[in-house]
Parts: structure tokens; C-alpha cells; sequence
């Protein structure tokens, strides 16, 4: 075996955390992070431009010359109490109502948490979406519902809101639209338990860390295969972001452990509960709705991109066949580091690549949620969060430090801009000449759920 310094192994370790019960697989955040990996010039470029408006308050980037141009041009005001009103509008903030039904039926259906709504029989309502909360644990002064349930009715090919059961400190609660101030306060219970859920399991679990153990794989093993040319585009930028985001998202002092009412370990607990579900065997059509609901554009969306992708991907193994059965030691190799690292629950079945149909699944699989589904569920994070008065990740009881309250929102807002603005690569400029082709072909199922130039290539924020 090559234990030198340039072996694929040897560079890209995974982690091992002190908890065995917190271990999930990704690279080891402690070690260097190999040159092949390394953020490119062009993104550090990219990335200075978005930060320019919140530079002042992001003390891990030091940029003294921008921090120059910020003083400079007055952007140092962008750090003092009228962040929150200063800020650019986002999608709720443009509302004429953001408070009404159908713009909290839309958001479910096609806001940044998506694919969420589950088939109800025998009620009086059709779809609802439920999140539980009380297995974790909440900080003092934290409100957030053991559980909470959005129910909707179908009629006409729309969807209506029915009622919002919750349950808070053991008192439950069943709140309807007649019920004034009530049906207020549960639909921004079930907004924040929302988006908790949003970042830690769509945003953070299923694209970055559920990708971060493929791209393991990948760069441990694949060198000569056309596999590597084919995937590597879509992990530029991964692993490196996944490094940074270990201690800027979760761990103790993390954004989501801060800004949210849940403790640390939970948000590890709930980041690892999900990943343990995620298979390359899935398809979207196992979450898209049964019924035609006419303004569901994730469904419509979802299908389309796996639509294309399935060509594109069939394309490129009939133009490389020789070679992917040539260098099929290196795909192999990947499963078992797949397999071997893997925390899937066995009713889910295996991360084994067994065939090269099982290949092709996995690389379908990949492509679609480093481009769009991460795409989704992260540009359009500023539209939902971006306004602490609708959607907040953390709520607080009002007897609780109103500095820190606020604080926790401008962090919040900070964040959400960052990381909705950061349109580095989009696939319909960098990919390759056969999927730009089937990315515009198919730009009419894409939209208007998500514009064709927000899909990037890969996850690199």
C-alpha cells in the first residue's frame, strides 16, 4: 500500500470524532486540507465580491484591503443596529401580505425547505408536513414545539390551509384560520421549527454532509476512471466549504447551535438522524406529490433536472464504456470506502456499488443534489430567513435578552445573504456542452421554481 504523502488515503482522512455516537462520514476537519481541493483563485475573488456588505462582521474573513474598500464606501454602517432594515428585501419582506394563506401554503410548497408535504387519508385534510422536536433537548429561554403539523386541503388543484396542530411546554394546541391572533402565532411556531429542519437536515444533512462521504470516495479512489471526469466538477469546492462550515454552522459555536433554540448535541443528533436515510437509490419520484397541484414547481422541477440528468449521464457512459469497465478497480475501491464509513440504517439497504446500473444511479444521484437540489435549498435560504420577523430559526420567550435576540437575527440575516448570493459556477455556463443543451431544453419544467442560471455545479458554499 502508498502511505506517502501523495496517496489519495493519506490526504483525505475521515473524521473520527470522540463521540463514536457523532461520527459520520466526512474529512477529517483537523488535517490539512489537500492542494487538489484548495479553493480556487476565481472563487476567492467570487466570494470577496458577495462579502463586501458584511465583511465588517465576519471576523474569519480578514481581508484587509476589502475591509479598506468598506470603510471606504460606507459599508462599515452595515454593522450597527439598522442591519436588519438596511439589508437588501428578500421574498417576505416584498410581500404585500406575507402573513396570508396562500402565501404560506406557496412557501411550503416551493420555499427553501421543499418536498416535504406527505399524503393524508381518512381526515378532513389531504397533505401535511409534521416535525418532532422533543427527543432533543431545547436551551432555557428557547421556544420550540415538541411538534408541529401543517395540514392542507386539495381542491381544485390547490392546495388550502386547514389548521396547525402543535404541541408547546406538554399544552397542545389546534390553531385554524378563524382563529385570528392564534393562527398567527402557530404559523410562526411551524415557520421556525421549519426552518431549523430546513438547515440542518435539506440544507446542511442531505447536500453537504450526505455529498461529503461520496466525495470521500471519490477522491480516496477514482484517478484514471472517466468517472473522475465526470463527478469532479460537481465536488469542486465541497470539502473545502464542509471544513469551514464545521465550525461555522454547527459544533459549540456554531451558527445553528447559537442562533436556534436547540443545543449542540442536538443539532449533531438530528444532522446524523437524516444522513442515516440517505440512499443514491432514491428518486425523486418517491417524494413528489400524487395529486396535480397547479403551483407545485418543486415537483415539476425536481423531475425535470433528474429527467436530464438521467441523459446526460446515460450519454456519457455509452461515450466511455471501454474505460469505465477498464478502471472498474477504482469504483470498487469507492464502494468499499462507501460501504465501510457508511451510518445508512440497514432497512435502507447498502451504499454498495454492485453493477454498473448501481453506478449510474449513484452518479444521477450525486449531480442532482450538488447542483440542483443544494442550489434550492440554499439560494433560496434569504427569501425565507431573511427576515427575522417571519421566519426565525430560534425563538425566545419575551422575558429573554433582547440584545442577544437581536444579535442571534443579524446573525441570521448575515448568514442567509451570504450564502443565498454566492452564485459561483452556474451549470449553464460551466457545464459541459451536452448538459447546458439539456439544462436550457428543459428550462420551461425548471421554471419558474428555480431560474436555470441559480443551478451551480457544485457545492462550493
Amino acid at each position: 500500500m502508498n502511505t506517502s504523502a501523495n496517496d489519495p488515503k493519506s490526504q483525505f482522512k475521515y473524521f473520527k470524532s470522540s463521540n463514536p455516537k457523532l461520527n459520520f462520514p466526512r474529512f477529517d476537519v483537523d488535517s490539512p486540507l489537500p492542494k487538489a481541493v484548495e479553493p480556487t483563485a476565481r472563487y476567492r475573488a467570487h466570494l470577496g465580491l458577495q462579502l463586501l456588505p458584511t465583511l465588517p462582521l465576519l471576523p474569519p474573513f480578514n481581508w484587509q484591503f476589502l475591509s479598506f474598500l468598506v470603510k471606504k464606501l460606507g459599508f462599515q454602517s452595515m454593522a450597527g443596529p439598522m442591519l436588519q432594515s438596511w439589508m437588501p428585501a428578500n421574498l417576505s419582506k416584498i410581500q404585500l401580505d406575507n402573513s396570508s394563506d396562500d402565501y404560506f401554503v406557496e412557501r411550503r410548497l416551493n420555499g427553501f425547505n421543499p418536498g416535504k408535504l406527505n399524503k393524508v387519508d381518512n381526515q378532513e385534510w389531504q397533505y401535511a408536513v409534521r416535525y418532532k422536536t422533543s427527543r432533543y433537548s431545547v436551551k432555557p429561554g428557547g421556544i420550540l414545539p415538541e411538534y408541529s403539523e401543517a395540514r392542507f386541503t386539495l381542491k381544485d388543484q390547490a392546495l388550502h390551509a386547514h389548521s396547525i396542530e402543535y404541541c408547546l411546554k406538554e399544552q397542545k394546541v389546534i390553531a385554524t384560520p378563524q382563529d385570528g391572533q392564534g393562527w398567527d402565532l402557530a404559523k410562526h411556531y411551524f415557520r421556525s421549527t421549519e426552518y431549523v429542519y430546513q438547515e440542518i437536515q435539506s440544507h446542511l444533512g442531505r447536500t453537504h454532509m450526505n455529498m461529503d462521504q461520496y466525495a470521500m470516495a471519490f477522491y480516496r479512489n477514482v484517478s484514471r476512471s472517466p468517472i473522475r471526469d465526470l463527478l469532479l466538477p460537481h465536488f469542486e469546492g465541497l470539502i473545502s466549504i464542509d471544513k469551514k462550515g464545521a465550525s461555522l454552522i454547527i459544533g459549540n459555536t456554531g451558527f445553528i447551535p447559537k442562533a436556534s433554540a436547540l443545543d449542540p448535541l442536538s443539532v449533531e443528533e438530528t444532522l446524523i438522524e437524516e444522513i442515516a436515510q440517505l440512499s443514491y437509490h432514491w428518486t425523486p419520484k418517491q417524494q413528489s406529490l400524487p395529486d396535480v397541484i397547479h403551483n407545485n414547481y418543486f415537483d415539476r422541477a425536481a423531475l425535470g433536472m433528474w429527467e436530464l440528468l438521467e441523459k446526460y449521464v446515460d450519454k456519457y457512459f455509452g461515450d466511455n464504456q471501454a474505460d469505465i469497465k477498464r478502471y472498474w478497480p477504482e469504483i470498487e475501491g469507492m464502494s468499499e470506502d462507501l460501504v465501510q464509513h457508511s451510518v445508512l440504517k440497514p432497512e435502507y439497504g447498502t451504499l454498495a456499488i454492485q453493477s454498473e446500473d448501481d453506478l449510474k444511479k449513484l452518479c444521477v444521484y450525486v449531480i442532482y443534489h450538488c447542483t440542483f437540489f443544494h442550489s434550492w435549498v440554499n439560494n433560496k435560504q434569504y427569501e425565507d430567513g431573511g427576515n427575522p420577523s417571519y421566519a426565525a430559526i430560534g425563538l425566545w420567550e419575551a422575558n429573554y435578552d433582547p440584545k442577544k435576540v437581536k444579535a442571534r437575527h443579524d446573525s441570521q440575516v448575515r448568514l442567509m445573504w451570504i450564502l443565498a448570493n454566492v452564485h459561483y459556477n452556474p451549470a449553464i455556463q460551466f457545464a459541459p456542452t451536452h448538459l447546458k443543451k439539456l439544462l436550457w431544453d428543459y428550462r420551461d419544467r425548471l421554471e419558474p421554481g428555480i431560474p436555470i442560471d441559480w443551478i451551480m455545479m457544485s457545492i462550493n458554499i
